[in-house]
């Protein structure tokens, strides 16, 4: 399976994309997200008028290097004020899997995942699976149950992932917030579910589906939203 995953770029000023993420894309259809963020009150459509010629050429130089890597890519222009509202209206509209945030990212060598119980629990370890296949890392896999973590384990090892490439950490009580973010902060990379709870308040982690995580990290991760939401 293809999944396709949605990246937000941010016009008119934004950064290359990390070219080491892009061997990590090889098995994935990419959505490109150019949002061109607006002060209040401007009208989207003269916007539009005025500088969409200039920013799609923007945008298309940007995703030059997803094509270089036949990685099959489509592009999305927004103009507006509100780059969270774009991401969640355009993530169902094109039936995306999964929502990545580069961050900042030297190399991927580690992978944290933090599982939850939702139902997109398989489709994290079948995404994990497929991005192990294309990058040469180990995985952490994060939960507050040991059984949890040997189901876990057992899928990827199913799926074709070497066992010695995982290592699991189960940690409950009260500081597994804290615990969670010491493994990421030693790891290059996050895949978390849309819907995966934040262990302190039960809540979840994510606020919407762009990119609203109460852990701080400048790495990139991938946010795999619900089957019930693609």
């Amino acid at each position: 399976m293809s999944y396709k995953v949605l990246i937000t770029f941010d016009l008119p000023d934004t950064d290359a994309f990390p070219s080491v993420l892009i061997e990590a894309l090889t098995a994935t259809e990419v959505v490109a997200l150019g949002h061109y963020k607006l002060p209040e009150q401007t009208p989207p459509g003269a916007a539009r008028d005025q500088l969409e010629t200039d920013t799609r050429k923007t945008l298309t130089d940007l995703i030059r290097p997803f094509h270089n890597a036949d990685i099959p890519v489509q592009t999305r222009l927004v103009f507006s004020s509100a780059r969270e509202k774009a991401i969640d209206r355009v993530a169902p509209q094109d039936d995306c899997d999964a929502i990545l945030s580069t961050g900042e990212v030297n190399s991927l060598d580690r992978l944290f995942v933090a599982l939850g119980d939702g139902p997109e629990f398989d489709r994290i370890l079948s995404f994990v699976a497929d991005l192990l296949a294309a990058v040469d890392a180990s995985v952490i896999l994060f939960h507050t149950r040991e059984e949890t973590l040997t189901n876990a384990t057992d899928q990827l090892v199913k799926r074709g992932v070497d066992s010695n490439r995982i290592y699991q950490q189960v940690s409950g009580g009260d500081n597994v917030r804290q615990r969670i973010v010491e493994l990421e902060d030693k790891c290059d990379l996050l895949v978390i579910g849309e819907g995966t709870p934040d262990p302190l308040n039960k809540t979840p982690v994510l606020e919407t589906a762009s990119t609203k995580m109460p852990l701080n990290t400048n790495d990139p991760a991938f946010i795999i939203r619900s089957p019930t939401q693609s």
